[in-house]
């Protein structure tokens, strides 16, 4: 009989048909139509948010566009009332848990197509500042941007997330962050129908407000809920281990030079949270870190740097790291009247 050691290459021919089968997942169907719940919904959206202003125009009302992480949602139209709702308009770009290169994808497509923006509202939360977080392969790479954006910048992209980047490029099936319980819910319910982007339920609420999300609504402070939720924020975030890194700053320079060569203002925002979380930006002394460095960056490039936590009070929140969507009539208004200001 013939000594035959061929399943020895079985392991082999395993990895090979698994990584066949994961080529499906690159098909532009996944890439440009298959949504579930969360995070993905905000970046499928902007694409057709975005299809929407290149329709817009923008000779009778001053365009205004929100920019930033989740912190940022709320930044709406819906705040103005009488002749300043007739002169503003407001689109909002925010994507959670975003880092600062996502604002500059937006805005290169929106010179590229000469949209005449008024007004840039760049929000940006020194979390998304440590390069050590993964914030940029996941979400940005995998859901915010297109490949020609990520060979144009992907030298200051930090290296641990490029190295992600390029096993998600090997294992394709990783950048859905599929969502297994989801998916047995709607086994249950027979809903697949719902993994396509024009069965979202979530997107005709985000296309009504032009991409801002107000859901994040409270009208009284839960103190008890909102200094445990600080905990749960600062254990995910504010490790040990945190560390302002470089590459964000980056992107805030290049978005302010975009900016600046396009004659549009911008104001650079450092947004409010719940005091007492704000108490462990103060342990980690972020106020100069942060703060100083970013409004530094702005006034050298020709923006207004505003940081909320200071320069505008409204004390309602949703949870520890985001105000109440009360508060932004406030905010909204408090960003039109200062430039007003600069433009009388």
């Amino acid at each position: 009989m013939e000594n035959t050691k061929t399943f020895l290459f079985y392991p082999i021919l395993f990895l090979v048909v698994l990584l066949g089968i994961d080529k499906i997942f690159t098909l532009p169907f996944f890439a440009d139509q298959f949504t579930q719940n969360g995070n993905i919904v905000y970046y499928r959206h902007r694409p057709f948010l975005f299809e929407r202003l290149k329709k817009e125009p923008t000779d009778k009302k001053k365009l205004i566009v929100a920019f930033g992480d989740s912190r940022a949602y709320a930044y709406s139209e819906l705040a103005f009332e009488g002749a300043r709702k007739e002169s503003f308009q407001v689109y909002n770009f925010s994507g959670p848990q975003t880092v600062a290169a996502y604002p500059v994808f937006w805005l290169e497509k929106m010179v590229e197509q000469k949209i005449d923006a008024k007004l840039l509202l760049l929000v940006l939360s020194p979390e998304g500042f440590d390069d050590s977080k993964g914030m940029y392969n996941s979400p940005l790479l995998r859901m915010g941007v297109d490949s020609a954006f990520i060979q144009k910048y992907l030298d200051y992209i930090p290296e641990k997330d490029k190295e992600e980047y390029y096993f998600d490029r090997i294992v394709s099936f990783r950048k859905l962050e599929f969502d297994y319980k989801l998916f047995i819910e709607r086994i249950k319910t027979r809903s697949f129908s719902e993994y396509l982007i024009r069965n979202n339920k979530h997107f005709p609420i985000l296309n009504i407000s032009k991409g801002a999300q107000l859901a994040y609504m409270s009208f009284q402070n839960n103190v008890k809920e909102l200094e445990k939720d600080t905990l749960r924020i600062k254990n995910i975030y504010l490790g040990k281990d945190f560390k302002i890194g470089n590459s964000s700053f980056y992107f805030v320079k290049r978005f302010l030079e975009i900016a600046k060569e396009n004659r549009i203002q911008v104001f650079v925002v450092w947004p409010r949270v719940y005091p007492k979380y704000k108490l462990e930006y103060d342990k980690l002394n972020l106020d100069q870190a942060y703060g100083e460095r970013l409004k530094q960056v702005t006034i050298e490039s020709g923006g207004k740097y505003f940081d909320l936590n200071k320069d505008l009070i409204c004390d309602e929140y949703y949870d520890a790291s985001h105000q109440s969507v009360s508060c932004f009539g406030k905010n909204m208004n408090f960003f039109v009247d200062e430039y007003e200001k600069l433009n009388k």
